[in-house]
């Protein structure tokens, strides 16, 4: 879930916390002028007003977090669980993302407001083993219901992180109220109640730093956990060779930057407006007709030049004829096209220029597609360019098809998600399970670098399933 989805989803879900929070506070502020003032004036015992605002604060929290953890949720994990305690953050490292660093990240933010009001509303919190009693309480009971419900898994991460959440809360609670108490801030007070960001964020540069100095980048099959195969039956009548190979490592190169300025310049565009997010660029254009185009540019390189007011018209026969001619001449003319794509015309005014994927050629090349759509006058209703190239670097040692059969017997593989019809449990490799491997094939993918490195593709029967893969990094790390 992006940011934007987020900030949408809390936005939809502090409208009931906001409506129950004002409705406290009216009958709070009702106490304090039939009641409060009057006991008061009389010496009577009374509720601190303070606490009776933190606790309402504390209560439309509560409520927050049950429609976060538990509302609207579904109901496909039955009985589900993740023990795995650093899964959020392992499979952040092997993509190599911070989309999905947030989820950990998140869970820890929203425990914090626990470990800061509690404190407040009553003394004996301010003891930290009963504060972390109650936090780990609270988040056992939500991990609990989930997988009870269906609502979600029972995730030991979740756990871990809601625990560093509140007891960074508390300590932000300490630190606020020694300042308060030696009208001052100190250093040791300081740096002791900041210690678990400190430690993050530390982490955080480290891994960095590593990740800057490893030559390749990180490959999100890498992110599995080593199943149990103690009592699987794994079988092959694959004749599997155990003689050393290796295989080539490329780099995607995208299509330079300048590619916006040289659409305007050659067809006569404008710029109008710009938007950037997440690295991706949108760009409205015109053309000096006063017809509107929007250029799309992704993160990964990819492009497309659009007509935003055209439907395209079929065109006939002779119509193709012609335009096939005007296509090629527009395409030598922007010189975007390697000489050896491959030419074919399409329907509907639509020409394709192709390139397939050459891996395993010790040079570099050129791959994908590029689409271009003439109108019947031979005016561009739209670009759509899918090509790159991938720029040979090195040789690297990579596993035998032998190793590559030791690493699924010994459970060193990934359960991959072939369809949308497989439930999680289903991927669980467990007791009693059948898997005959009829296939081992070298491939290539692209690491979070951009390298296209070299993976095995194992295919197999499990469990009388045989459309079963999985996929496992061919260079010796």
């Amino acid at each position: 879930m992006g940011i934007d989805a987020i900030y949408t989803n809390l936005r939809f879900l502090m409208l009931p916390v906001i409506v129950i929070i004002g409705i406290e506070f009216v009958l709070i502020m009702l106490y304090y002028y039939l009641y409060y003032r009057k006991q008061k004036s009389e010496g009577k015992p009374r509720i601190q007003m303070n606490k009776l605002f933190l606790g309402a604060l504390f209560i439309g929290y509560v409520v927050f977090v049950l429609e976060l953890t538990m509302l609207g949720r579904g109901n496909s994990h039955f009985l589900q669980m993740n023990l795995h305690p650093f899964s959020d953050y392992v499979e952040a490292w092997n993509k190599y993302s911070l989309r999905d660093l947030q989820n950990g990240i998140f869970n820890i933010i929203m425990f914090i407001p626990m470990g800061i009001l509690l404190p407040f509303i009553s003394r004996k919190f301010k003891a930290f083993k009963w504060l972390l009693l109650v936090v780990v309480s609270s988040t056992l009971f939500i991990e609990t219901y989930q997988t009870l419900s269906g609502a979600g898994l029972f995730e030991l991460a979740d756990i871990l992180n809601n625990t560093l959440g509140g007891i960074f809360g508390y300590q932000l609670y300490r630190l606020a109220a020694s300042i308060v108490h030696n009208k001052k801030v100190r250093m040791k007070s300081l740096l002791g109640n900041l210690v678990i960001p400190l430690l993050m964020g530390l982490l955080f540069v480290g891994m960095n730093i590593v990740y800057i100095q490893q030559e390749f980048g990180n490959l999100a099959i890498n992110s599995f956990t080593k199943w149990n195969m103690k009592d699987v039956h794994v079988t092959t009548s694959l004749q599997l060779s155990s003689a050393p190979a290796v295989a080539p490592v490329y780099k995607k190169i995208t299509q330079p930057d300048g590619v916006e300025a040289l659409l305007q310049q050659k067809l006569g565009l404008s710029e109008l407006k710009v938007k950037d997010w997440d690295g991706d660029r949108e760009v409205l254009l015109e053309d000096k007709s006063g017809t509107p185009y929007t250029f799309y540019q992704s993160e990964e390189g990819n492009w497309s030049l659009t007509e935003n007011n055209d439907t395209p018209e079929r065109t006939s026969f002779n119509d193709q004829e012609l335009l096939s001619q005007k296509a090629k001449t527009i395409m030598a003319d922007l010189g975007l096209l390697p000489q050896d794509a491959d030419f074919t015309a399409l329907e509907d005014g639509e020409f394709q220029w192709s390139l397939p994927d050459k891996a395993g050629l010790h040079e570099s090349y050129w791959t994908g597609e590029l689409l271009l759509g003439l109108k019947q006058d031979g005016s561009i209703y739209s670009i759509n360019n899918g090509l790159q190239e991938n720029q040979f670097i090195k040789e690297v040692d990579i596993l035998s098809p032998a190793e590559v059969y030791d690493r699924i017997k010994n459970g060193e593989f990934p359960q991959i998600k072939r369809n949308a019809i497989l439930t999680d449990d289903q991927l669980v490799i467990k007791k009693g399970d059948q898997l005959d491997i009829t296939g081992i094939e070298l491939s290539f993918i692209y690491d979070t670098k951009n390298f296209y490195q070299p993976v095995y593709t194992v295919y197999g029967v499990f469990n009388g399933d045989s459309n079963w893969f999985t996929l496992i990094q061919a260079r010796r790390s």
